[in-house]
């Protein structure tokens, strides 16, 4: 693991994704699960053993969610929800996406009520028709937002008032007033213009001290930004294209960190040779556990 408490962060597994995004930390087994967009592909780092183990889904695959049965997620394909089986690559579909063939979803994440917030976007990703979906606990859906250039990282305050969206195309974090019992949001307002800042924004999550860390596309960083929106820490990070964020290990101070090398030049990938790679870094406040989708597995489907 990497070296002194906030101090190191260091490739860990074997595996380098192409476009790697979504990582979830499944306390139960301790293992990081994340996926690759670009290869359609899921991977599984075991920190115990330092196995990885690649799962083909032959489809883009945006983000996935931890189910109640530990070798069951949920994920979010091009073509639809779907259970897929973590140790055999099973699949079977829950709901055709909502979206034309030109759309695919992109990040997610499960709130404390065990719904599936997930995003859309174009291929191209010029035109602002992005939506943001929730897949609830029935395996119903519904649009929730739409809008979006590069529909991104999702998460929420720790006294879960707030949930916060990235639209990468617009270089932009928003957040929304959140009411977890029933499952809605208020507007949509600007939280942070990170245009100042380099690269785009992309993957977020949420620590215990309410600080959102947010990976930076083209950045090279990930940053921390307080509750009021000014920054609080900086984190270099040796891969010019970090995706995003999870928090895990027994006692969730690792911080991971997804990673691409998706468009990156022969001369880029001399100078960022880890690109692609799942960085750890371990931290002196830790993260969350990840929330549980909460529909029971491989019933239901539509």
């Amino acid at each position: 693991m990497a070296g002194r408490r906030g101090s190191v962060i260091e490739p860990v597994g074997d595996m380098k994704a192409t476009l790697g995004e979504g990582p979830v930390w499944d306390h139960r087994e301790g293992r990081l699960l994340w996926v690759d967009i670009a290869e359609g592909a899921i991977a599984v780092f075991t920190p115990s053993t330092s196995r990885t183990q690649r799962i083909e889904v032959g489809e883009n695959i945006g983000c996935l969610a931890l189910t109640a049965r530990p070798d069951t997620l949920v994920g979010a394909l091009r073509s639809g929800w779907y259970w897929i089986n973590v140790e055999t690559g099973e699949k079977q579909l829950i709901a055709a996406s909502p979206a034309d063939k030109t759309h695919r979803f992109n990040d997610g994440a499960v709130d404390d009520a065990g719904r599936f917030w997930t995003g859309t976007l174009e291929d191209g990703e010029s035109n602002p028709v992005g939506e943001l979906f929730l897949l609830d606990a029935d395996l119903t859906y519904r649009s929730i937002d739409r809008g979006f250039l590069c529909s991104n990282g999702i998460t929420w305050s720790t006294d879960r008032a707030w949930m916060y969206l990235v639209d990468s195309g617009r270089e932009a974090i928003y957040r929304y007033r959140y009411d977890s019992d029933r499952g809605v949001i208020g507007q949509r307002e600007l939280f942070l213009d990170t245009s100042d800042l380099p690269g785009l924004p992309d993957g977020i999550e949420m620590d215990s001290d309410d600080i959102l860390w947010c990976a930076f596309w083209d950045g090279a960083q990930i940053v921390g930004f307080a509750a009021n929106g000014a920054i609080h820490t900086k984190i270099p990070v040796p891969a010019i294209r970090p995706t995003s964020i999870a928090f895990g290990g027994s006692d969730l101070h690792t911080m991971y960190v997804t990673s691409a090398r998706l468009g990156l030049s022969e001369a880029e990938l001399t100078d960022w040779p880890a690109s692609g790679s799942v960085f750890a870094m371990d931290r002196p406040v830790s993260g969350l556990p990840a929330n549980v989708f909460r529909a029971d597995p491989w019933t239901g489907s539509r």
